[in-house]
């Protein structure tokens, strides 16, 4: 028995600095684009939309939090850093509201539950778990933990499901044709289906993992496969910011565009794949 809790620990150990460096990873990555003139503009338009009043250093300020963070993150046994996951954790909240007052709905097919735009906001959610799970795994708060795991699967659980449903349209399978034929990972689905076709087997996989997770409470190898079909979709999306290229180099360096913080966001989810698989309560002959 304390063989195993011993195994189990260390488990858990892993998955939290894995997830420290990608959630690290993540916000240094968009943190440096918060200083470029696109992304002062794109909020700044944001914030139009809602009827609020312009504000020039939004940006830049997010991306100074951001970094406050990322230094948080490499000594999270502070106390200081811990509150700074708190008070992130919350902020990364703040997109998922956007989703009841911006347009980010498909108007070609009704509206909601068409998602576009809306995409990249309802990673945030997984976004907010993580950071909620590494904030309350260092401060000892054993609730709130538990409280952010069943956050993080509900985070996984709603990008699979709705953006692979969204594949079923032929408005995605469009969106993703250029990410997927510029993939070596994933130009091979094209030999076998039309651009449509392609996006419908995505879908399926995509699903299929929604399936395997949402068995969990009956059988480990299911939950056990839909962790693995996720955190390797999560992980094989990033190849798509060298291939697609969704970066530029005007300002004299690597910066993301607006696709690859996209995609960067997937970096965090893998991390909540890892915090799940940590957490996965093995049931007898499952």
């Amino acid at each position: 028995m304390l063989t195993s809790f011993k195994s189990r620990s260390l488990s858990i150990a892993s998955s939290v600095t894995i997830s420290r460096w990608l959630l690290a990873s993540f916000l240094l990555l968009t943190a440096i684009t918060r200083f470029t003139a696109t992304d002062s503009q794109y909020f700044t338009k944001q914030l139009l939309e809602l009827d609020l009043p312009s504000m020039p250093w939004l940006a830049a300020g997010l991306g100074v939090l951001q970094l406050i963070v990322v230094v948080a993150l490499i000594m999270p046994q502070k106390r200081y850093s811990q509150i700074m996951l708190y008070v992130y954790a919350a902020l990364a909240t703040v997109p998922l509201w956007m989703l009841l007052t911006h347009p980010v709905w498909i108007d070609a097919l009704g509206g909601f539950p068409a998602i576009g735009a809306g995409q990249g906001l309802i990673k945030y959610l997984g976004i907010s778990a993580v950071s909620l799970y590494l904030a309350s795994y260092y401060a000892k708060h054993t609730r709130v933990n538990r409280v952010a795991v069943k956050l993080a699967l509900a985070g996984i659980l709603l990008v699979m499901v709705w953006i692979g449903a969204m594949k079923f349209t032929q408005i995605e399978a469009d969106g993703i044709e250029g990410l997927m034929s510029s993939s070596p990972l994933f130009s091979w689905i094209y030999s076998l289906f039309n651009v449509l076709h392609g996006s419908y087997f995505i879908g399926v996989v995509e699903l299929l993992a929604v399936m395997g997770i949402a068995l969990a409470k009956w059988s480990d190898k299911a939950y056990v496969f839909g962790l693995a079909v996720a955190a390797l979709t999560f992980a094989a999306t990033q190849t798509f910011i060298i291939t697609l290229p969704a970066y530029e180099t005007s300002l004299g360096l690597p910066i993301l565009t607006g696709s690859g913080q996209f995609i960067v966001k997937d970096l965090v989810l893998l991390a909540a794949c890892f915090i799940l698989f940590s957490q996965r309560k093995p049931r007898p002959n499952s």
